[in-house]
């Protein structure tokens, strides 16, 4: 059998790693992981951007210098900065997140599945809106140099650059059914 490495590839495996990792936490703290990964895109894009301004305005004395600042450079540190971000607000964020009132065991299975599912959608369209350097749910996303070689060799890939509205807010339509079903069941 011969495995050939794909876009396709990394996509299952990166939702396969994520999905697992939300039964291991839990179906709490993939809610905390969900709301830390909206936090932190956030966070990453406005620090890129920051950090992006600053090193425009800079230009000239990184010339004297002999620096030079590409954007590759700054789509890594956007990239860097999501990550570090959702880790710190993971684990030291301070918050905990709780359902007052629990499910039957299959529903959690499925609901922490869920969690994990649209968290990986979320997270992997994230990242490809930082390597692509582009703003956030970007229509042109699709035509970055580096998004265009990924989508032409990956039809999963495709389907993460064309419904990246979608994957950006499906985490918090589920959470906002799953917050009104949990209302109703109470009353």
């Amino acid at each position: 059998m011969s495995l050939t490495l794909s876009w396709d590839l990394f996509v299952i495996v990166f939702f396969a790693i994520v999905i697992t990792y939300s039964f291991i936490i839990g179906k709490h703290e993939s809610v905390k992981i969900i709301i830390s990964t909206y936090i932190a895109i956030v966070a990453a894009q406005g620090m890129g951007n920051l950090i992006e301004r600053l090193s425009t305005e800079s230009q000239p004395l990184f010339n004297i210098v002999g620096l030079s600042l590409d954007i590759q450079l700054l789509a890594t540190t956007k990239l860097l900065l999501f990550i570090v971000t959702i880790v710190f607000l993971a684990v030291r964020g301070g918050f905990e997140i709780e359902y007052q009132k629990e499910g039957s065991v299959p529903v959690d299975i499925v609901l922490t599945a869920l969690f994990g599912f649209v968290t990986a959608g979320l997270m992997l369209s994230t990242l490809m809106t930082f390597v692509a350097d582009a703003p956030l749910l970007d229509k042109n996303i699709a035509k970055s140099p580096f998004v265009i070689s990924m989508v032409g060799q990956s039809r999963l890939m495709e389907l993460m650059v064309l419904y990246q509205d979608l994957w950006f807010s499906l985490p918090a339509v589920i959470l906002l059914v799953i917050g009104f079903m949990h209302s109703e069941n109470e009353e």
